[in-house]
């Protein structure tokens, strides 16, 4: 996966990708949950650090270091593992056992890492963020972004788990609708990513 984690593609390209590539990785890192979720397996740390990308346009889920299996005897899990920012309240709050939907929450974190550049509260200290994400909404995508888009990340946030969407019906959204169009068109900007990538290296070694 030469072009690494996605974390990095995020911050010298945001500027540059399209929604069309936004929903390219989306698609794709969500095929990972549903597989993973339709195993009873629960990742616990979805973020762009763990996204892997390469030239060919894949999209690949990495670092399984917090993952969870489960079975009929323990359908549930209650400790508290993750990446604050990316935490989902059900998780921070401790008051009920969880299940996959943290993974939908964090995915839709990520989502708007991808669009916003970083996920919300990422500059708040820590005691500050676990609040906000118990007491808050997350905040809006910036505004150069479809309406279809935010509705999408907005069924990922749903406070309550019982009512988030899973993997399967946010495969089925309108905003995926088209998704699986767009390799090449990601696999462009990965290259261009790899290209400036590679170039400030090879300045920095002068």
């Amino acid at each position: 996966m030469n072009g690494g984690a996605l974390t990095e593609f995020i911050q010298r390209m945001r500027s540059t990708y399209s929604e069309n590539s936004c929903k390219y990785i989306l698609r794709q890192t969500l095929l990972g949950l549903q597989f993973l979720h339709q195993r009873h397996i629960i990742h616990r740390d979805i973020k762009s650090d763990n996204i892997l990308i390469d030239e060919e346009g894949s999209v690949k889920l990495a670092d399984f270091g917090y993952s969870a299996q489960l079975t009929t005897e323990r359908d549930a899990r209650s400790s508290k593992v993750g990446t604050v920012c990316w935490m989902a309240p059900e998780l921070i709050k401790g008051e009920r056992r969880y299940d996959t939907k943290i993974d939908i929450w964090s995915f839709g974190i990520f989502a708007m890492e991808i669009a916003n550049g970083d996920p919300p509260y990422i500059s708040e200290p820590q005691h500050r963020v676990i609040m906000n994400i118990v007491k808050k909404n997350p905040p809006p995508l910036e505004e150069r972004w479809s309406s279809v888009f935010q509705d999408f990340v907005n069924k990922c946030l749903i406070k309550d788990p019982k009512q988030r969407w899973s993997a399967d019906q946010l495969l089925e959204h309108d905003f995926l609708r088209d998704a699986a169009n767009y390799k090449q068109v990601f696999a462009e900007d990965v290259n261009n990513f790899i290209a400036i990538r590679d170039a400030a290296k090879a300045k920095r070694k002068k």
